[in-house]
């Protein structure tokens, strides 16, 4: 990876740097190398980790009512995640764009009894993200008419890279409230997500990731016959993310 290659510039300069000085050790110098890997790693595993993370592209109404199926909903989303360039991981790989896009298939199917199961997709070369998710509405439940409401848990996995590789894992579970108006219905979630990495080859040996953040997202699904638009800000900790999602839905 890039990155990798990367670091490895960022150590020699460091190295030839300190070498100007005659009060510094070579195990300094190795010390301050690898405080500079592990501060990318983190901040590069933070940002893979909201990219990963499952968004719920959906309002709040089931796609399933009584006890017949009634929904299936599949579409194409892109999500734009929010960076730094000026961060160390990714001046060390050249991004210069302050949005990172993260196109994806999204796949949702009703059920029996308000449970939908999602599905979630994105791959390319040394890439694969793959998520799911299952959700549990319970707006029939609630004596405020068109309010609606679920719950859900989500999980993903998002690996990066070849022999020098990063996964990472997210998982968690939300609450959604919305109004289920005729053409326009909005929505708001607030959730946690628990997230892991792992890193092998070049990244074996570095502090892992192993933290929880807050989640929320505000959105709203438009409905043209059998057309589905999809608007979304949401964020994983302080991580920002902007999503649209094109799709059908019957």
């Amino acid at each position: 990876m890039k990155i990798v290659r990367s670091f490895m510039v960022v150590s020699s300069l460091l190295v030839a740097g300190q070498a100007q000085s005659a009060t510094v050790t070579p195990a300094d110098i190795a010390n301050q190398v690898a405080a500079v890997k592990q501060s990318a790693y983190t901040g590069l595993t933070q940002d893979l980790a909201a990219a990963a993370w499952m968004n719920p592209s959906n309002s709040a109404e089931p796609h399933s009512a009584g006890i017949i199926p009634v929904g299936v909903q599949v579409g194409l989303e892109v999500a734009g995640l929010e960076i730094d360039p000026n961060a160390t991981h990714w001046s060390l790989m050249g991004i210069t764009e302050s949005k990172l896009p993260l196109p994806r298939v999204r796949l949702s199917v009703g059920i029996p009894f308000g449970l939908d199961v999602g599905y979630m997709k994105m791959s390319a070369s040394g890439l694969d993200l793959t998520g799911y998710e299952v959700r549990m509405a319970f707006g029939n439940y609630i004596p405020v008419p068109m309010l609606e409401a679920n719950v859900r848990y989500h999980t993903s996995t998002l690996s990066v890279g070849d022999a020098d590789s990063i996964e990472v894992k997210n998982s968690g579970f939300a609450a959604m409230i919305g109004a289920n108006l005729p053409i326009v219905k909005p929505y708001i979630e607030v959730g946690t997500t628990k997230s892991t990495s792992t890193g092998s080859g070049s990244f074996s040996g570095l502090t892992e990731l192993d933290e929880s953040n807050t989640t929320t997202a505000l959105g709203a699904k438009v409905e043209f016959a059998f057309i589905v638009l999809n608007a979304e800000l949401a964020k994983v900790g302080d991580k920002k993310l902007t999503n649209i999602k094109f799709g059908f839905e019957f």
